[in-house]
């Protein structure tokens, strides 16, 4: 308890530094915008935004923007969280799509009067998701920007090299297990992983396996739908096993960073990486430095006897902006979210950061990477994360993870008992 008190108090005394032009305009014509996002402190994101920015300030002479990066991960929700109990802060935040932003939909703006002009080149199913608790029904609180997910990677010299068609999709697991078996008696690493800050190798495949094997009932796993019982979700752990032991590099250690995993596999050094589809180590990354024409991609792995084969995670919404219930300028802020949910802004954000966009008005062909068309086409499910409750979905489902696959303090038994937990609190959450 003392340690919380201390974090908060540390928090509070941080918050009036961080909210440097968030106050409110002067009598000037001028209205400053204060933006926070966990994107725009470096790299890609950085240089995309300040793009954005620069072009919303020379087409809206009357609009300063203010863009403060904020670190990422559990810091910036508490901070989030201690503007929401100060009642004060940003215009707008970045929120994670799903249930880190539902969260805050008591301290969010209804976005729909804004939004009325340019609503249908953003797909329903999108501003569904991010409306008021996922209910399409309800108003909708905030812009996507990008939409994410999870696949597999593959450098389809080295599957080559090791006898294999670069170009098929394993149809069954099976298929997928001696591929890596043939790439190891090649010297080839099968797959690049890392797992230090976090189990994101074995996360986001799990993700995959389960839109694959629930499909469009990924839903109802909030309802009336189990882990326990499904014979294939216990498949997925037994190969999650046997990857672990057998297939993931010698490198993907508790000292390898899943970031440097991606760099490994950009620089050649294995011949798949689980990866996201709209953040850091994205396709983009891997065909500039692989080739465009070198690099696949595989949806997921394929059980047998599954009633659904390829199916992808790729949700509705990977990052998103909200106007928060303070704002000062809430129009001059909806001016900002138009300009990077429609017009040049989405292009200039998928070309320069290779996170894939939401407007259906962007020109996909035109960024001249094969892969991207290639993942738009597949089929999807909604990601399993945004079922369930916040804590369960960013912390105790990679501390599960963790404890089976990468520490094996637990068996596979328990890991699914675990998992159905995680299903019960989201239902009783309801």
């Amino acid at each position: 308890m003392k340690k919380i008190v201390l974090v908060l108090c540390v928090i509070f005394m941080l918050v009036p530094a961080v909210w440097a032009g968030g106050k409110k305009d002067s009598a000037s014509s001028v209205k400053t915008v204060t933006i926070w996002d966990f994107k725009c402190g470096s790299g890609a994101s950085k240089v995309a935004m300040e793009q954005i920015d620069a072009l919303i300030e020379k087409n809206n002479p009357d609009i300063k923007i203010n863009h403060v990066a904020q670190p990422d991960g559990d810091n910036y929700y508490q901070l989030v969280r201690a503007a929401v109990q100060a009642g004060e802060g940003p215009d707008i935040i970045m929120f994670h799509g799903g249930v880190q932003a539902y969260e805050f939909d008591d301290f969010t703006l209804p976005l729909d009067k804004y939004i009325a002009s340019w609503r249908s080149e953003i797909a329903e199913d999108n501003w569904a998701f991010c409306s008021e608790g996922g209910d399409g029904s309800k108003p909708v609180h905030m812009v996507p920007l990008t939409t994410q997910g999870f696949g597999i990677y593959t450098n389809k010299a080295l599957l080559k090299k090791a006898g294999i068609d670069p170009d098929k999709v394993p149809a069954t697991a099976e298929e997928f297990l001696a591929n890596c078996k043939a790439l190891k008696a090649a010297g080839i690493a099968p797959i690049v992983g890392g797992f230090s800050g976090g189990p994101y190798t074995v996360d986001f495949l799990f993700r995959c396996f389960i839109a694959n094997i629930y499909g469009d009932k990924v839903a109802d796993l909030a309802k009336n739908v189990d882990f326990v019982g499904n014979a294939q979700f216990k498949e997925a752990c037994e190969i999650m096993k046997e990857l672990m032991s057998n297939y993931v590099d010698d490198e993907a250690t508790s000292t390898v960073y899943f970031t440097d995993a991606g760099d490994n596999f950009a620089a050649g050094k294995g011949a798949m990486f689980i990866g996201l589809l709209s953040d850091v180590n994205n396709w983009k990354t891997f065909c500039d430095a692989l080739g465009k024409d070198n690099v696949g991609y595989y949806p997921t792995v394929n059980f047998t006897n599954a009633s659904y084969k390829n199916i992808q995670v790729l949700q509705p919404c990977g990052i998103g902006y909200s106007i928060m219930s303070w704002s000062k300028n809430p129009d001059a802020a909806a001016k900002v979210l138009q300009a990077y949910g429609s017009g040049e802004g989405p292009g200039i954000f998928m070309g320069v950061t290779g996170a894939l966009g939401v407007n259906k008005k962007a020109d996909i062909n035109s960024l001249g990477y094969p892969i991207v068309g290639e993942i738009l086409s597949r089929n999807s499910a909604l990601d399993v994360t945004n079922i369930l409750t916040n804590e369960d979905a960013n912390s105790n489902f990679d501390r599960y993870c963790t404890e089976a696959f990468v520490t094996g303090e637990i068996t596979i038994d328990e890991f699914i008992a675990k998992c159905q937990t995680m299903l019960v609190n989201a239902r009783e959450a309801r």
